[in-house]
């Protein structure tokens, strides 16, 4: 199957307590069943199925693990649902490098529509296919099976992040958590923006900006100025 070139950059919001995923330099391919979607990675079975089919569908949701992202780094629903009312943070990801397509995982683009299908068997590509009400998120789905024993975290390889945006109202002591790990793990291609409203518009708008750690901070402090 052709599928989708994805765009250079592909992001993902957080709240401020995920810092963690810096910190760590990890992220955790989560299950269908552990999202807030009730429909995620849902398909109909044919009648003649029943229990046997659902089951089977309810298998392939344990199986999978999913990491979902985003084109849009700049929404505003996204913002307030994912990144705690914009006190959070947005990563941007080299969408062409290698993690993508290690270990069996598959990056594509997901299909949005008014109803589910109907499949005779459970197929992996179901979890592309979501509801229109979600059309906005323009999300990027990188999924690939998991056995029960193997654990969902996976480390991210420090040149994967090519971008951070900062939430609107993000705490300065948050900031400085941020800047100190990716200075310490020596992030140095990151460009960073800066999340701002735009009053005459209604939208959110991503403001570059040079930032570096404060010499004289012991770690709690950072600099930043436009770019």
């Amino acid at each position: 199957m052709v599928r989708d070139q994805p765009p250079a950059t592909l992001y993902k919001y957080f709240p401020p307590e995920r810092i963690d995923v810096l910190e760590n330099r990890s992220l955790r391919f989560t299950r269908p069943t552990e999202f807030n979607d009730t429909f995620d990675t849902h398909f109909l079975v044919p009648k003649h199925q029943s229990k046997q089919g659902m089951a089977e569908r309810f298998r392939l949701k344990t199986k999978l693990g999913i990491l979902c992202l985003t084109e849009r780094p700049d929404d505003h629903l996204m913002w307030v649902h994912y990144a705690k009312n914009h006190t959070g943070f947005v990563l941007g990801f080299n969408s062409a490098a290698p993690f993508f397509k290690e270990n069996g995982r598959t990056l594509d683009k997901v299909i949005y529509q008014d109803r589910p299908n109907v499949l005779q068997q459970p197929d992996f590509n179901a979890c592309f296919h979501k509801s229109a009400v979600w059309r906005h998120e323009k999300e990027w789905r990188c999924v690939r099976h998991f056995e029960p024993s193997e654990s969902r975290t996976t480390e991210l390889p420090a040149n994967l992040i090519t971008e951070v945006v900062l939430g609107a109202k993000i705490e300065p002591f948050h900031v400085a958590q941020i800047m100190l790990y990716v200075t310490a793990y020596e992030m140095t291609d990151i460009q960073f923006f800066v999340s701002a409203p735009s009053h005459a518009s209604w939208t959110f708008e991503n403001r570059r900006k040079d930032m570096a750690m404060c010499p004289h901070c012991e770690g709690n402090g950072y600099l930043m100025q436009d770019a």
